[in-house]
């Protein structure tokens, strides 16, 4: 990754913060597999707001604009109070208790609509469990991970 993308990368960011006039500060940390961009202030609770949408447009623009200089096996990941990591918990769990329900009564299940990252979650969750299987369907925006008994 090129050296003088993290502040580009932070000023972008600060950049869109300040155009939509929220009270939120953007600033770079080491992330495992790229570039973590952590943003606080006091508007987070718009920022996280229905399933953090506007991160998650926030997120898809940075790594729209800075794609060919992070290449792809690296990607920049934004977040605000540990909130991936805590919502990466929470659908691994909700995974499970799917897995649970599909096995004992048979029945597929189906997720509401997810973004790709949250699909992706998932199907890794239940990846190594024999007895269910994932898929995904549909188009867009509609897109969802049903699980059916394997």
């Amino acid at each position: 990754m090129e050296e003088d993308l993290e502040p580009r990368v932070v000023e972008f960011t600060n950049g869109l913060l300040e155009l939509g006039g929220f009270d939120l500060t953007a600033s770079a940390e080491d992330g495992d597999d790229g570039l973590k961009v952590q943003i606080s202030g006091a508007d987070v609770a718009l920022l996280l707001g229905h399933n953090a949408e506007l991160l998650d447009a926030m997120e898809y623009l940075c790594n729209r604009v800075f794609l060919r200089e992070t290449g792809h096996e690296s990607r920049i990941v934004l977040d605000s109070g540990n909130y991936r990591a805590r919502r990466e918990k929470e659908l691994r769990l909700m995974a499970e208790k799917a897995a649970e329900r599909v096995r004992t009564s048979r029945i597929p299940f189906s997720f509401d609509p997810m973004s790709p990252n949250e699909r992706r979650i998932i199907h890794l969750a239940l990846g190594e469990d024999q007895s269910v299987k994932t898929e995904s369907r549909g188009n867009g925006v509609d897109r969802k991970v049903t699980i059916y008994p394997a």
